[in-house]
């Protein structure tokens, strides 16, 4: 598992809907730092107050009510963090909705893992490359 920023362990959010994730045991037994929220707004509230590289949002968290998200909130916050939307089924339409930057289904763990190694920050780098 690769360093983030200054050699430290990049940071991922969950915004799940269940207190048990498998993805976040999966991402902790791959030495990530996980936090994990129930509720779009202590999302957000985490993001204002703590460094986060990345943040997964579970599929029923993800609603767009009058062309606003989460991940737009988000992303208003730290336009740079990387936002991936995790959802239930396949993926079927490689479109990504704005201010997520990667869509992955929650069973890929493999293909969540590629994402993450492409979308953080690197050792010695100043940013992800979330745009």
């Amino acid at each position: 598992m690769k360093s983030g920023h200054n050699g430290r362990k990049p940071t991922i959010l969950l915004l799940v809907d269940r207190r048990q994730s498998r993805t976040a045991r999966v991402l902790k037994e791959l030495g990530y730092g996980i936090m994990t929220t129930y509720t779009a707004d202590h999302a957000v509230a985490i993001c204002v107050n703590n460094r986060v590289d990345a943040v997964l949002l579970d599929q029923p968290h993800f609603i767009e009510t009058e062309g606003w998200s989460v991940a737009k909130s988000i992303k208003m916050i730290r336009a740079r963090i990387c936002v991936i939307l995790v959802v239930r089924g396949k993926v079927i339409t490689p479109e990504l909705p704005e201010g997520v930057d990667a869509v992955v289904a929650e069973r890929d763990h493999d293909r969540l893992m590629q994402i993450m190694e492409r979308l953080l920050p690197r050792a010695g780098t100043q940013a992800a490359a979330c745009e």
